[in-house]
């Protein structure tokens, strides 16, 4: 019962202050800001829901434009699709720029590249091969194939681009250097650099699905928007090597779990086959949520049958990784500030972190105490009472200087006799009866 009331004020009390905490802090915002993010290396679920969290973050924020840099051999297709929906729904517009120099923007690279509102490219940078592939297998079925050339032909269409190359990115994968691509009129700028990009996309009319708006670049500062702890997370679950393994690992983990009962492997198999689900594309939230249920599952184990520590422990780090992958943004409207939804969640975090202490250090010291070996100083000696019968084979307790003691005798000796301490057997007292 102590335990519990220890962990429910420890929660309460930092809930408090981080509400506190979360509503003082200021809200102010400079004027023409460009928020900068950053698309390197395979496009996969962690890299849109990193877009997402990011256009979303901007259009809050109420920045000039959105600055997307493109170094990418590709990716996953409805990633891709997921992206450029979030930028056709932005109200903030979205430049899109390959960069740096000599960097790549491949297959669906390209795809964001048409989508985007103004397009650029760094000197020595490449775009083009978009032809969907299965494995290592160009995929020719015409169902997808038309599909995807119509949707490069509406955004080139949109934003009033060259719509035969767009379609031939696809059907003839062609490759397209910042000269071809800017005299093919498929980009509107070729930059060395962001802030030349921003020099010369100021004052340029863009189309948007929200109609024209004119971008307001010049001087602006320049903001990057870094990955938060759940975009880590998921960069490193969405690694097919990584999600494979932890998919394999987590199934044997509960067969052995369930045929060696008792030692908490179909728990943490459990918990690696979620990772691994999250990592190939099952929904974040939904896995996070099952997290979440594990991880309190752990910890009412831990207060009501007093598992030394290890069960929750267990449970706070379980706890800690699905709030951090349930929600990377408020799921709705609120009245409330991003700083302080951030504050919130960190909170949350500090609190099983200090949960996770608590049990840690629990568990220390019920280690500590199993590994010490048992020792009395000082046996008693002199005369007492015995409580119990007492025999040769019958053990039972005395009373010496009011402290009890399990003794034996050699003898049969009746409960209420005195008896006198005439040795010690391991951690029993030998007595013998005292007679008058």
């Amino acid at each position: 019962m102590n335990k519990k009331f220890w962990l429910i004020t420890t929660i309460i009390v930092l809930w408090i202050a981080s509400l506190s905490l979360g509503f003082s802090i200021a809200q102010g915002q400079k004027d023409n800001k460009v928020l900068w993010v950053r698309i390197d290396g395979t496009i996969t679920y962690a890299t849109a829901d990193f877009v997402d969290v990011a256009i979303n973050h901007a259009n809050e924020k109420g920045y000039s434009a959105i600055l997307l840099t493109l170094n990418t051999p590709g990716g996953l297709l409805d990633s891709t699709f997921n992206i450029i929906d979030k930028m056709q729904s932005s109200n903030v517009p979205v430049i899109a720029y390959v960069y740096p120099l000599g960097g790549n923007a491949w297959s669906a690279g390209t795809y964001i590249l048409m989508a985007s509102d103004y397009a650029a490219m760094a000197p020595y940078t490449v775009i083009g091969s978009a032809q969907p592939v299965s494995g290592l297998t160009p995929i020719t079925d015409e169902k997808i194939i038309n599909a995807l050339v119509e949707k490069i032909r509406s955004f080139a269409n949109l934003h009033e681009r060259n719509e035969t190359q767009a379609v031939r990115f696809i059907v003839h994968n062609d490759n397209l250097d910042p000269d071809r691509a800017l005299s093919y009129h498929v980009i509107e700028a070729i930059a060395s650099s962001p802030y030349e990009l921003l020099e010369k996309a100021n004052g340029t009319k863009v189309n948007t699905l929200y109609g024209e708006k004119v971008l307001n670049t010049k001087g602006a500062e320049l903001v990057e928007f870094t990955p938060g702890p759940r975009t880590i997370i998921l960069q490193i679950l969405c690694d097919p090597t990584i999600s494979s393994l932890l998919i394999t690992l987590g199934i044997l983990a509960i067969f052995l779990g369930l045929s060696s009962p008792g030692w908490g492997a179909e728990v943490l198999g459990g918990v690696m086959l979620i990772l691994g689900l999250i990592g190939t594309g099952f929904s974040v939230n939904y896995g996070a949520l099952l997290l979440l249920i594990i991880g309190v599952g752990l910890m009412l184990v831990e207060v009501y049958t007093h598992a030394h520590g290890v069960a929750g422990i267990g449970g706070a780090i379980i706890m800690s990784i699905g709030a951090i992958l349930l929600v990377s943004t408020p799921p709705a409207p609120l009245l409330v500030s991003s700083e302080w939804f951030t504050t919130f969640l960190f909170t949350v975090l500090g609190v099983m972190a200090v949960v996770a202490i608590f049990f840690g250090l629990l568990a220390y010291k019920v280690i500590v105490i199993r590994r010490k070996k048992p020792m009395l100083e000082k046996f008693p000696s002199g005369y007492g009472r015995t409580i119990d019968n007492i025999g040769p084979n019958e053990p039972g307790y005395v009373i010496i200087e009011g402290e009890y003691w399990l003794a034996t005798s050699n003898t049969p000796i009746d409960a209420g006799k005195e008896v006198k301490v005439i040795g010690k057997d391991g951690h029993r007292l030998i007595v013998k009866e005292e007679k008058n």
